[in-house]
């Protein structure tokens, strides 16, 4: 990053004042601009200055149109802003899910490089600094199962425990995700509503069905109800490719390994 230019004027100290007291800590080029026009008799002359803050270190860019105003230039970095009110200033139609909604909902203690969101919109990948961001594409019927919470910057959409753990399900099938999955779901069991995730399971397909009835027959769950939806459906699935384990009752193949 070029920080030739550190030093504000008090315009652009006053600018970026009133940006935050206005906007946030996330703005946008339009926004930015609507404090400029008044101050800046051309539209290049507006552009000039935005890019001088860019430049400078004050703003630093997260997407196309979109910045994070910085308060303090000494470490030139968002640290103090949470990737997941980025994430959620990327895409208001998203909500975090898997492990950063599970680490705010206290049930996963490592440290996060990424975060990862869901949305209806189009799958993305942004890369900033030291983070990175990852939309997930759902269909619409199953974008619910979320919480509006205030962050350090403005609402953010976090998904509950019972959903993150669903979309888990629904997105990754690889053995260590599935590991992951039951090993919260042992561990946090009387933390979860399990008649909500039964609930919001139902209105995936048949394979997130077989594969949440599977899973909570072995807390002992009832799933009388998830098992009657399903009753009558023919085929199997599996919960990975190198599942060669066969449970009758839920027509799923599983693998002992990952379930002790």
């Amino acid at each position: 990053m070029d920080t030739k230019y550190t030093i504000l004027l008090k315009d652009d100290v006053k600018l970026l004042e009133e940006a935050i007291v206005q906007f946030g800590r996330i703005v946008t080029f339009k926004q930015l601009s609507s404090l400029l026009k008044n101050r800046y008799t051309s539209a290049q002359s507006v552009r000039n200055r935005i890019s001088f803050l860019l430049k400078s270190g004050w703003l630093i860019k997260i997407k196309k149109g979109f910045y994070v105003i910085i308060t303090d230039l000494s470490n030139l970095s968002f640290n103090d802003i949470s990737g997941m009110a980025i994430t959620q200033a990327l895409n208001k139609d998203s909500y975090i899910s898997f492990e950063n909604a599970l680490q705010y909902h206290g049930m996963f203690d490592q440290m996060l490089k990424t975060v990862d969101a869901v949305t209806f919109k189009t799958a993305r990948k942004y890369e900033m600094q030291n983070l990175q961001i990852r939309f997930s594409k759902i269909k619409s019927s199953l974008f619910f199962g979320f919480e509006k919470r205030r962050s350090d910057v403005g609402i953010v959409n976090i998904a509950e425990r019972e959903k993150a753990l669903l979309d888990m399900l629904y997105f990754r099938s690889v053995s260590s995700n599935i590991g992951l999955i039951w090993e919260k779901m042992k561990e946090y069991k009387e933390d979860i509503d399990f008649t909500r995730f039964k609930e919001y399971a139902g209105n995936f397909g048949v394979g997130i069905i077989r594969k949440t009835g599977f899973l909570l027959d072995l807390l002992e769950i009832d799933t009388s109800g998830l098992h009657k939806s399903i009753a009558g459906k023919n085929g199997y699935d599996r919960f990975t490719k190198e599942s060669c384990k066969f449970n009758a009752k839920w027509r799923i193949y599983f693998d002992d390994k990952l379930i002790n």
